[in-house]
């Protein structure tokens, strides 16, 4: 029986999300940083009832997939978990984990396409939110430990650009100049929690997330961004909660822009710091792409985006011919909606600031009758089973479903195989070197021969 410490010869058969899977001594066995096939001397760190969790201690057999790290900090900092594969080899991690996880979740043997590549597989984070911790003079900035709160310091992080390796630089310069107290969680007491940086076209948004009030002043650290940044903002925003959320209710505009201004996808944005917007730019574009050429709108008289977040998507969707609706439950990120859509001229849009499952039900009996195409970008824990019986009723054409979670999105798949089946689904790389991926699926009705 395995016992923890011990040291086994452990070969790895398959994968369980970042982490391979073998079997040893008739306990199941999980073991990050290695590549299916590999054999490697493992020592086992927990043991429970038929299974155990194990770290590498010696790659015995190597395979032709595996690639020595960019970053001294993988298998410390709970990023890059896939960061000693090739890339070619995440790629096909991600296309097999859409496949596993749709026929084992959802009971659908579908032939999933390969995963649709990240033009940039590093450095291709154009927002970044980073813990602060430590101890006064001697500030640490970096990553969470992965499954933990311990802080792994990073100097540069291999997914920000050169952009996140200055601001940080000098934030923590600061923060050690002037004596600024990182935050305690066991104490709750210090100033800083989070640094936030989003960089888009050129344009720098700086939050500082502080444990409530503060008298610090900003001016030397807004001095040193402006040698190194042309157009950049800097603000503070108040969190005094004791839990894992980053950002607070307020924000304060301390110095410089205060929004991000920008044209993608052929639609003009602002951008604040608490706006939702999709780290990968490129990726982003690439969706959206797919995202259109899915939807045949010819004879759409409603479209409905649920969860539509600042609204990037719906106004490239929109058009004169038929009413869209918009939904989401931020009002941060409906009124970014807002102005998008003023900044636009987009024709025959409404944002509706609310709950998805509340809101959808109405939009559906006013329009009670029309031909209807639906969007869904929920969050990781997919759709609210009640929206399932709304959809029915609603029976739009097709649905097009953006999901980051293969688990949820199965779950509502095969929710919804009474009255829709799959026509296409493509995997899309939106966070390389991560486990992560995005997956875009139209699901066409069983009573229409095409969506």
């Amino acid at each position: 029986m395995l016992k923890v410490n011990d040291t086994i010869t452990y070969t790895a058969r398959d994968y369980a999300n970042a982490e391979t899977v073998g079997v040893y001594d008739d306990t199941t066995v999980f073991v990050p940083q290695m590549i299916a096939g590999e054999c490697a001397r493992v020592r086992i760190d927990y043991v429970g009832r038929g299974v155990a969790y194990g770290s590498v201690k010696e790659i015995l057999t190597s395979s032709p997939a595996r690639v020595q790290p960019v970053c001294e900090h993988v298998g410390k900092c709970g990023g890059c978990v896939l960061a000693h594969m090739r890339y070619s080899e995440q790629l096909r991690f991600k296309q097999n984990k859409v496949r596993s996880v749709l026929r084992k979740i959802g009971g659908l043997d579908i032939d999933v396409p390969p995963c649709m590549p990240s033009p940039l597989p590093l450095g291709y984070r154009n927002k970044l939110s980073l813990p602060v911790r430590g101890r006064r003079g001697n500030v640490q900035v970096g990553m969470f430990e992965r499954n933990s709160h311990r802080v792994v310091p990073t100097a540069r992080c291999a997914l920000g650009g050169d952009w996140a390796e200055t601001l940080v630089s000098d934030f923590v310069e600061f923060c050690n100049r002037y004596g600024v107290e990182p935050y305690n969680e066991r104490t709750f007491k210090g100033v800083i929690r989070h640094l936030t940086g989003r960089y888009v076209d050129g344009q720098l948004l700086v939050t500082a997330v502080v444990n409530g009030e503060t008298d610090t002043d900003w001016s030397s650290l807004v001095q040193s961004l402006s040698s190194r940044f042309d157009r950049f903002g800097v603000f503070v925003n108040i969190n005094t909660a004791h839990n894992n959320v980053i950002l607070g209710k307020v924000t304060r505009h301390v110095s410089g822009i205060e929004y991000i201004e920008g044209e993608q996808c052929g639609v003009k944005f602002r951008l604040r710091p608490d706006s939702f917007f999709q780290v990968n730019d490129g990726v982003k574009d690439m969706l959206y792409a797919c995202v259109r050429e899915q939807l045949d709108l010819s004879e759409t008289e409603v479209l409905v985006d649920c969860f539509s977040g600042i609204g990037l998507l719906t106004n490239t969707l929109a058009c004169p011919r038929f009413d869209t609706y918009a939904i989401e439950i931020e009002p941060s990120a409906v009124r970014d909606a807002r102005d998008m859509a003023e900044l636009n001229g987009t024709p025959r849009l409404v944002n509706v600031c609310g709950d998805v499952t509340t809101e959808l039900p109405k939009i559906v009996a006013a329009n009670s009758g029309k031909r209807m195409t639906a969007v869904v970008d929920p969050p990781r824990k997919g759709l609210n089973p009640a929206l399932y019986d709304t959809f029915r009723q609603a029976a739009p054409d097709c649905i097009v479903y953006i999901s980051c979670d293969p688990a949820t999105l199965a779950r509502d798949i095969a929710a919804l195989s009474d009255a829709y089946e799959v026509a296409y689904v493509q995997p899309y790389d939106m966070f390389p070197q991560t486990d992560q991926v995005e997956t875009v699926v139209r699901l066409t009705h069983r009573k229409e021969e095409i969506c």
